[in-house]
């Protein structure tokens, strides 16, 4: 992310995000080791979120990307919305994975409809962002 588009509380979440991060891989090899699961598994969990994580810090270099409009028009509040979309985002997908494996650790199972709601919950921050996205590209065009 760009110096000009820090902010303290956007900080703040991507702190948390690298901490929930760090204890994900932590735990999973935790998890690994102790339970004896083969390491294939704990350390496809691992890349796993590594990707998807410095994906979506990728495109939080470049938001205008994330709904494919010039980097002229993604300024002001069409910017500040991309990027709270992908904080929220990467924030709740690094929270979902860290808690069943806080659960997996201690024995305890987790029902099915949990991940459920973490992907009810992406799509419906996905949703709210897009949605003041184009109608503010609505308001520019209509203002030209």
């Amino acid at each position: 992310m760009r110096k000009r588009d820090i902010t303290v509380v956007s900080a703040v979440m991507e702190a948390v995000s690298v901490i929930f991060a760090i204890a994900y891989i932590g735990l999973q090899i935790y998890y690994g080791v102790y339970y004896h699961v083969q390491p294939f598994k704990f350390i496809a969990n691992i890349l796993v979120l590594v990707l998807i994580y410095f994906g979506i810090s990728w495109v939080q270099f470049y938001p205008e990307k994330l709904n494919h409009i010039p980097a002229s028009v993604c300024e002001g509040k069409i910017r500040r919305y991309s990027l709270r979309l992908l904080f929220l985002v990467k924030f709740i997908f690094t929270a979902g994975l860290l808690v069943p494996c806080v659960f997996d650790v201690l024995g305890i199972g987790i029902r099915d409809a949990y991940s459920l709601i973490m992907v009810g919950l992406i799509i419906v921050v996905s949703v709210y962002y897009e949605y003041r996205i184009i109608t503010e590209l609505r308001n520019i065009r209509d203002n030209k």
